[in-house]
């Protein structure tokens, strides 16, 4: 559904009366989000559009499932690794931390972690996610299966001194050249930003 006349030939279709309120204000938050909403966080969407943030997770939610794509594991893979380049590195190198405000993509994240018995913690804040390093290196594997991955610890053998097969270690040796006073940073945790890490 693209543009208001697409929706009325649908909702003509259909029947008149067939969708109810909320029918109407989840296709009319999908197309804002398509449109003027692009890229905006739930907090900036709330203020935008003067409803509650809770509202607005809710809406995103049931225009993601009834508009979007949730079939197309790609849509996912791109937004996590855009997620990812904005990741937060806990001082010892144990625990990965970022955003994630689609309901849809955390879900999916779930999902894949699930399947090899691996989970990610939500329980301070929905939105934020908290993941050991272990299991961010079982993420990127299943969703990157193409990456060299061999070339990534060779690098990694040579960057820390030791032989690793294991992101774990990289992230450990990356976080002790840490400030003692932050306690995290902000890492790029995409493989191109791993590359980087170990140049």
């Amino acid at each position: 559904m693209s543009n208001l006349a697409n929706v009325i030939g649908q909702y003509l279709k259909r029947g008149f009366g067939s969708m109810n309120k909320n029918d109407f204000e989840v296709w009319i938050f999908y197309y804002l989000l398509q449109n003027q909403l692009v890229g905006k966080s739930n907090y900036d969407i709330s203020v935008d559009i003067r409803i509650p943030e809770s509202k607005v997770k809710r809406l995103r939610y049931e225009a993601e499932l009834k508009y979007g794509s949730p079939n197309d594991p790609q849509r996912y893979i791109d937004a996590f690794e855009k997620l990812l380049s904005k990741s937060v590195l806990k001082k010892d190198g144990s625990c990965v931390l970022f955003i994630v405000e689609d309901i849809q993509l955390r879900k999916f994240l779930d999902s894949v972690l699930k399947k090899g018995g691996r989970f990610s913690d939500t329980s301070f804040n929905s939105e934020i996610v908290s993941m050991d390093a272990n299991d961010l290196e079982y993420l990127q594997k299943e969703l990157w299966p193409d990456k060299e991955w061999n070339l990534l610890y060779e690098g990694a053998n040579r960057k820390i001194g030791k032989q690793s097969r294991s992101l774990s270690d990289l992230l450990k040796s990356f976080a002790s050249g840490m400030a003692e006073q932050t306690g995290k940073m902000v890492v790029n945790l995409t493989y191109a930003g791993l590359l980087a890490l170990i140049k």
